[in-house]
């Protein structure tokens, strides 16, 4: 009786702990079967993501990034341990969950708005509501006027920009975002990431929780509230840093520079 008494105290200050997490994981490890026997990608992740924050997941390469949001969006399952979403173990995809892709992932057959409608049509069966969602998206990432045009008019910059919209017309509580910049230029990264923290801030939006992956040190201390540094494979968490910098941040400040030493130091 006592221990029944213990675990459900345990179970309501757990909740209490997490009231405002969006998306927890719980020793998660993920192995995959490869021809040469079984490889385990990711060990014993544990993290809590809570709702309004900034995240960005950094490592090596092989530590099992990619795969990381793979699992938190529900297109993968762990091999061991649970992700709860909102509080409820997560089991297949998650609808409240929406990806952008390092390479833009659009449809080159498609327009602007055709590919940005895409996630909409099984959502929103009203065709006049589904254009109206996708030009209020187009044209608050600045695509006002390119409805038309296919992939191959548009400028990378211009691509990435589309697959935002598209990720965020389907009104995501969680917006997945796998290396987004990392293939774009330096300026229109820039101006991207100072965008992409507009529409993080702005509380109108319904999506105000990201989590990215990247491997640009300056860039993930420049977005995030949160960094989670991966090892090596098997990626492990070895470090969970919280930025502690008012924004705008500035690289050259000796705050700033004093996170790139402290998270280059762990990846090291």
């Amino acid at each position: 009786m006592a221990a029944l008494v213990s675990s459900q105290l345990g179970e309501i200050q757990n909740f209490m702990t997490n009231q405002n997490a969006i998306i927890e994981l719980r020793n998660v490890t993920k192995r995959f079967l490869l021809p040469q026997g079984e490889v385990t990608v990711l060990e014993n992740i544990s993290f809590t993501a809570n709702e309004g924050e900034f995240i960005t997941l950094v490592g090596p390469s092989g530590a099992g990034k990619s795969t990381l949001l793979r699992l938190l969006s529900g297109l993968m399952h762990p091999s061991a341990g649970e992700i709860y979403y909102q509080g409820k173990s997560q089991s297949g995809m998650n609808p409240e969950c929406a990806m952008v892709f390092q390479n833009f992932g659009l449809l080159p057959w498609l327009t602007v708005s055709q590919n940005v409608e895409l996630g909409l049509e099984p959502r929103l069966k009203d065709p006049q509501k589904r254009r109206e969602v996708v030009n209020r998206y187009i044209a608050k990432v600045g695509l006002e006027g390119y409805e038309e045009a296919y992939p191959r008019e548009l400028s990378g910059g211009m691509k990435q920009r589309v697959g935002l919209a598209r990720a965020l017309a389907v009104e995501p509580s969680l917006l997945l975002m796998d290396e987004p910049f990392s293939s774009l230029d330096v300026l229109t990264s820039i101006n991207l990431r100072n965008e992409l923290l507009d529409i993080w801030s702005d509380r109108d939006n319904v999506v105000n929780t990201m989590i990215m992956v990247t491997h640009n040190i300056e860039e993930a201390i420049e977005l995030s509230d949160r960094i989670i540094v991966l090892s090596n494979r098997p990626g492990k968490i070895v470090g969970d840093i919280k930025i502690d910098l008012p924004r705008p941040r500035r690289k050259r400040d000796k705050g700033f520079i004093e996170y790139v030493d402290r998270v280059f130091s762990l990846l090291a």
